[in-house]
């Protein structure tokens, strides 16, 4: 049997070197040797957040002076000064921001300090939720808080309640929701109040009391009524409303006198103006003329009109020298009109008398006049408001702590407000030694995201 098999060629295929496979070993191997490097860094990288932390406990084993000492107080530290104390690693905070880097220490009510974080690094920043309120209860370790203060003064004077200025409560009777005046922000006796009202019926007039003949809807009643008066030359339509007449009307215009000028006999410059033609010993007619009675000066030659036609009345008329009377045959009607209304039962709110609930502002526990009715929409938490006069000395006079900042405020600005006051304090401490003004506190807080 021939055999063809080349043993040459099987030699030198045996003798090939495999560098594709090589170099995809090697490659791999890279890998896994980079990606070792990484987590061994890792591993040795310390947490910023909590080496800032520990190295804040530290500064402050250091300066424990530096402490916040008052329930509410918070201060921090920041990266620069724990780098000048050499507390930190400085390479490891290369990329971060010095002074917007920092530790929040803030002194609990529970009388232990909590601390909290704040990186601003290119690699890491510290990225908290929205504040809230809560409770030592509702924090961890990774909670930021803050602390707002209400600062109060006290005052001494004599209580006045709005609206009467009474200064005996069990007098008063008048409750409200809100500041009712100027200067009455005092409050006290806090109930549920609601407002009153008695009803009563008035006549409502259809289009603010014009009168009208007829009937509109939702107007019924009549009214107070009038009459007018017209005239037709053409029969008016019946109605029950109208009374219809037939009757004469009359119109006339004044007209001109005859006057004559006359003169004597062999004597012109004798004359004699009269309403009688010339004769006796005037005989000679020199001219006549149309006067208009009481005015001469509307003499005229030639129109006998002194003035126009009135207009037709029933008033009648004679026609005369004087008068030129003229009449004709018309309808005299009158027509009554009433003003029409409705009975509408309308609410009285006690004490304004308003019909709106809206615009009263006084509220009572228990019906204030005969009749009322309680408006049960008109629920609402309310106190007796008063203003405190200080100065007053007598039984009533009353101690009395005032808010003087605008609600709850940081520290910072509520120490400004009593520096304004007059009182010479720069913190806490400070307000805890007086005894004419003090602060409430509330806290806050805000969780760290992921």
């Amino acid at each position: 049997m021939e055999n063809n098999y080349d043993y040459t060629e099987y030699k030198e295929e045996k003798n090939r070197v495999p560098w594709a496979r090589i170099l995809i070993s090697f490659l791999i191997l890279v890998v896994i040797v980079v990606i070792i490097l990484l987590l061994l860094k890792s591993c040795g990288k310390p947490s910023l957040r909590n080496d800032l932390i520990e190295a804040a406990k530290e500064y402050y084993e250091i300066y424990p002076e530096e402490l916040p000492g008052e329930v509410g107080e918070c201060f921090i530290v920041t990266l620069r000064q724990l780098e000048q104390a050499g507390l930190i690693k400085v390479s490891n905070y290369e990329t971060c921001d010095k002074d917007a880097t920092y530790v929040n220490v803030c002194f609990l009510e529970s009388k232990t300090y909590h601390y909290s974080a704040i990186l601003s690094c290119e690699d890491e920043k510290t990225n908290y939720g929205i504040w809230q309120d809560g409770t030592e209860s509702d924090i961890n370790e990774n909670s930021d808080i803050r602390f707002e203060f209400l600062g109060e003064e006290k005052s001494t004077g004599t209580k006045f309640y709005y609206p009467n200025d009474l200064t005996d409560i069990s007098k008063v009777k008048e409750y409200y929701a809100a500041i009712p005046s100027t200067g009455y922000s005092g409050k006290d006796d806090e109930q549920i109040g609601y407002k009153w009202y008695t009803e009563k019926s008035v006549n409502n007039y259809w289009n603010n009391g014009e009168y009208s003949s007829t009937q509109h809807s939702g107007y019924p009643n009549k009214g107070a009524s009038t009459t007018v008066t017209k005239y037709s030359d053409k029969k008016p339509s019946e109605a029950s409303y109208r009374k219809i007449e037939e009757i004469t009307l009359y119109r006339y215009q004044e007209l001109g006198k005859k006057m004559y000028w006359c003169h004597a006999e062999g004597d012109e410059n004798a004359v004699l103006a009269t309403y009688e033609p010339c004769s006796g010993e005037y005989p000679i007619k020199i001219l006549e003329v149309y006067v208009c009675v009481g005015d001469n000066d509307k003499g005229t030659l030639e129109q006998r009109v002194c003035k126009d036609f009135t207009d037709w009345s029933s008033k009648k008329c004679t026609s005369s020298d004087t008068i030129n009377c003229e009449s004709k045959k018309s309808y005299e009607y009158t027509d009554t009109m009433w003003k029409w209304y409705r009975k509408d039962n309308v609410r009285s709110y006690y004490p304004s008398g308003t019909t709106s609930a809206k615009e009263e502002k006084t509220y009572y526990i228990t019906s204030p006049t005969s009749g009322a009715i309680k408006d049960e929409t008109t629920k609402a938490t309310v106190h007796k408001y008063y203003k405190l006069e200080e100065g007053t000395n007598d039984e009533n006079s009353f101690e009395e702590w005032l808010t003087v900042t605008d609600g709850y405020v940081d520290m910072e600005e509520m120490i400004e407000t009593f520096k304004e006051l007059g009182y010479n304090v720069n913190n806490l401490s400070d307000i805890n030694k007086l005894d004419k003004i003090r602060y409430q506190f509330q806290m806050q807080y805000r969780n760290l995201e992921e």
